[in-house]
């Protein structure tokens, strides 16, 4: 038997034929419908994430309270009126003679109390504008029970005042001892002698006498305050760094230490206490042992025309260099000399460590030179041979000659004794640094030397009525901060439609338009000013707040640059995708309406051929 024959390819072929060219891309291709999806997909991803793009890149911008805050900015600060208690020793009013009448001491006071404030009214009228008819304190002789007024102003029955008129005020300071006048420090003190009790105007010096204290312990500030270009701008956090500067240390007869932490207690201490609500000082203390100098002292002559006898501290004043006048231990004709042009450049900062790296705070240094061994004695070139001078905004400078028996010794210490004229003249600078006030010249410190006060050199400290006349000026110097600060962010989130406003920024600008809007209607200086200090705070922070400068430099262009490259390559092919898709769309309706239009013409011909 013969095996099967095997088909050849012929008939293998003939068998399964070959799929026509349409066949094959109906298999190859997806459906049309599979087709329109998936090019459909894409622009409907895109129009699904379109809500999460708005809401990732969308700009928040909150409404602000735009209409309060221009109201603040045309309205005019009012200030806040302090209570002063008068008050006088009943032996102050002399006993009237018989057959005329007999007034009790407050009904005598409370006559005086009118009649001062019915003439300082007068006088308010007639000033400029802006302080007309501005009272800026009630004079009382019965205060509120449980408010004692912190200011006051006493008629002290006193052996030791001066026998002639007019009356002199004082300062009360403080008292030490078993005896003493049991008035509080910081009373102004108006003395009347025991023989001027029978002057027919008594009670009218009185009235003259309490109304030129109150004018000039309350003057009228201008709007803005005019706060010295030397004083540094107010800022709630302040730095005192102060550093001993040794030229040289390795020529030896440098200092190794120095009392610094009790002078600080003696000299300043006082003085920052009172200043505590408004300002919060950091004290920080270096020794540098290489303090070179950028340029060559030159030695020569000095002019030595001593017209005072004792220190000064009133020198001369400018914008760039301020003197306090201070005799020199050891005074000589020759010296290494410090000129005017060379103070601007005392400081070598290139080569000085004076940086304060524990924060970012302003920082005024306070710098005691002590001269190499090479460069003694060293004095500035002044005609009143000052040893100290100030740089604005930034401290002081006090050269220190060490005396001629240091010079042998390889180190040695600096005890208080030497640093009490120092740090007298650093608490002078410290005064115009920050803008401090000092007592008007009206006003005097003290009587006459009692037995009751010890005999001192230091500066007094500040009084009540000084750190009431910082309030109003530093209230005065934020409120208008504030207020200006407010009204450039309404109009830059006005001009720039990229500022975000987000809640953090709208809640501080709200605190601080709520806190001005408090402020006109306090009475107490001190609570005006920490709501000034406050608002202005909030409002400064509201200002440079990073979110709102997230997209203030990133305009329409930039985001075009920005999407243009990342969505051109996607957009292309979609778009090309879907204008194919449309065309084969058309091409095929137009095939189906052909194959109707035609289907009856086919049929009519068949059936006349029946």
């Amino acid at each position: 038997m013969g095996s099967p024959e095997r088909p050849t390819s012929s008939d293998s072929s003939g068998s399964r034929p070959q799929p026509s060219p349409r066949e094959l891309t109906e298999r190859l291709n997806p459906s049309v419908s599979t087709r329109l999806l998936v090019v459909l997909s894409f622009p409907l991803v895109l129009l699904l994430a379109v809500p999460f793009w708005w809401y990732t890149t969308s700009i928040t911008r909150l409404p602000l309270p735009t209409a309060r805050i221009e109201a603040l900015e045309l309205s005019t600060p009012i200030d806040a009126r302090t209570t002063v208690l008068f008050t006088a020793d009943t032996q102050a009013f002399p006993t009237p003679p018989p057959g005329r009448a007999v007034f009790e001491h407050s009904q005598i006071t409370s006559a005086i109390a009118r009649e001062v404030t019915k003439s300082a009214d007068g006088i308010l009228l007639q000033q400029r504008p802006d302080t007309r008819g501005k009272r800026l304190w009630d004079l009382v002789v019965d205060p509120v029970e449980g408010q004692v007024p912190t200011l006051r102003i006493h008629i002290r029955y006193t052996d030791r005042a001066n026998a002639s008129f007019p009356l002199h005020p004082y300062i009360q300071e403080k008292e030490s001892g078993l005896m003493t006048t049991g008035l509080p420090a910081g009373t102004c003190v108006i003395p009347v002698h025991p023989s001027q009790l029978g002057d027919n105007m008594l009670n009218k010096h009185y009235q003259i006498a309490v109304l030129k204290s109150l004018m000039a312990l309350f003057p009228s500030l201008p709007s803005p305050p005019a706060i010295p270009l030397r004083a540094l701008k107010y800022s709630p956090n302040v730095t005192l760094s102060f550093v001993l500067l040794n030229e040289d240390s390795t020529v030896g007869s440098y200092v190794r230490d120095w009392d610094v932490e009790a002078a600080i207690k003696d000299h300043l201490a006082p003085h920052l206490s009172e200043l505590a609500d408004v300002f919060n000082f950091t004290i920080e203390s270096q020794i540098l042992y290489h303090a070179p100098l950028s340029f060559s002292p030159t030695y020569g002559q000095i002019e030595s025309a001593w017209s005072h006898s004792e220190t000064s501290v009133e020198g001369t004043q400018s914008d760039d260099v301020d003197i306090a006048k201070a005799k020199p231990d050891g005074q000589q004709d020759e010296a290494w000399r410090v000129t005017e042009a060379d103070m601007k450049i005392f400081v070598n900062s290139e080569r000085w460590s004076l940086d304060s790296g524990s924060t970012n705070n302003p920082v005024l240094r306070f710098l005691l030179f002590v001269p190499s061994a090479h460069h003694r004695p060293m004095r500035l070139a002044v005609p009143d041979l000052a040893q100290s001078f100030l740089l604005p905004q930034y401290g002081a400078v006090t050269l220190l000659n060490p005396p001629a028996s240091a010079s042998s010794a390889r180190s040695f210490h600096l005890p208080l004794e030497t640093l009490a004229e120092p740090f007298h003249l650093f608490t002078q600078h410290l005064y115009s640094l920050l803008a401090l006030p000092t007592n008007p010249p009206y006003i005097e410190h003290a009587l006459t030397p009692s037995p009751l006060l010890p005999s001192s050199l230091l500066t007094p400290p500040l009084s009540p009525w000084q750190v009431e006349q910082i309030y109003r000026m530093r209230t005065k110097e934020n409120s208008e901060e504030a207020r200006k600060t407010l009204a450039g962010i309404v109009r830059l989130v006005k001009k720039i439609k990229e500022m975000k406003v987000g809640e953090g920024v709208r809640n501080k600008v709200l605190g601080a338009v709520e806190k001005l809007e408090k402020l006109d209607h306090t009475t107490d200086s001190r609570q005006a000013f920490l709501l000034s200090r406050d608002a202005v705070t909030l409002a400064n922070e509201a200002f440079f707040d990073p979110s709102m400068m997230g997209l203030l430099y990133f305009p329409d262009e930039h985001k075009f640059a920005v999407y243009t490259p990342l969505f051109a390559p996607i957009a292309l092919p979609m778009l090309v995708g879907l204008v194919r898709e449309l065309f084969a769309w058309r091409r095929r309706r137009l095939l189906v309406v052909s194959a109707v239009t035609e289907s009856p013409g086919q049929s009519f011909q068949q059936g006349l051929s029946q």
